[in-house]
């Protein structure tokens, strides 16, 4: 076992991974990602996780300044939110309540006449609608995704929970409860199911140890550093 995952109230799960060449403890964070501490291959995992709640104050305040150094996305009639299966279009109508509609390819959201998109409140409100539609696209796709993978692969979970996760893709708990962020439909489909895999695994093996990699990459035939690589691209924001 070279990682090991803890959990820290303020701060939500760390990663904690030896590294055979490492001589000191450092702290690494990075958008989209667990903040992980990296300690040398003989140091006690609970060091690191020590260290990790010493260091509370300094990951949540560098975690504020990586999200605000991305800028914004600026949502209106010509600058529609892409997601997987299609797209949230922005228009408006003539109603003083924002509606949205389902489309072939999509929805189309409908905001009174007067809306200024561009101003930081419409901007906040029209995310806001972006993380309902999204999660309302999850809800119907990925419960019956991670049955048919659970299934085609001889996995067994507990619970699986949809969440508007920013800080990572998704997480099984010691109890084998599996939680997936909705951002999941922002994803090709199979780096979607990779994600997915990658949590079914943690169903046998608790950590990111070498027996961990060995079956993920037996999964996903041989491709397992490929596909994080590629995943290492995609960032969580709207």
């Amino acid at each position: 076992m070279n990682s090991k995952l803890y959990t820290i109230d303020s701060v939500g799960e760390i990663e904690v991974v030896k590294n055979s060449l490492s001589r000191h403890i450092s702290l690494k964070l990075r958008a989209g990602r667990l903040p992980k501490v990296v300690i040398p291959r003989l140091m006690p995992f609970e060091m690191g996780y020590r260290f990790a709640l010493e260091k509370t104050d300094w990951i949540i305040e560098n975690r504020k300044k990586l999200e605000s150094v991305q800028p914004r996305h600026i949502y209106d009639e010509t600058n529609p939110f892409f997601y997987r299966n299609g797209k949230i279009e922005f228009d408006r109508h003539n109603s003083q309540y924002a509606q949205s509609v389902r489309l072939s390819n999509g929805y189309k959201v409908l905001l009174p006449q007067k809306t200024d998109f561009n101003i930081e409140e419409t901007q906040k409100f029209i995310r806001n609608i972006i993380i309902e539609l999204l999660r309302r696209e999850a809800k119907l796709y990925l419960p019956t995704r991670i049955q048919q993978l659970s299934i085609a692969n001889n996995f067994s979970y507990n619970n699986l929970a949809i969440k508007n996760m920013h800080s990572k893709w998704g997480s099984c708990s010691s109890t084998n409860n599996i939680n997936l962020s909705i951002y999941l439909m922002c994803l090709p489909e199979y780096l979607s199911d990779f994600i997915i895999l990658h949590e079914l695994c943690h169903t046998i093996h608790k950590n990111h140890g070498a027996q961990f990699h060995e079956l993920l990459n037996k999964l996903v035939g041989g491709r397992e550093k490929l596909l994080d690589k590629e995943l290492n691209t995609y960032k969580i924001q709207l």
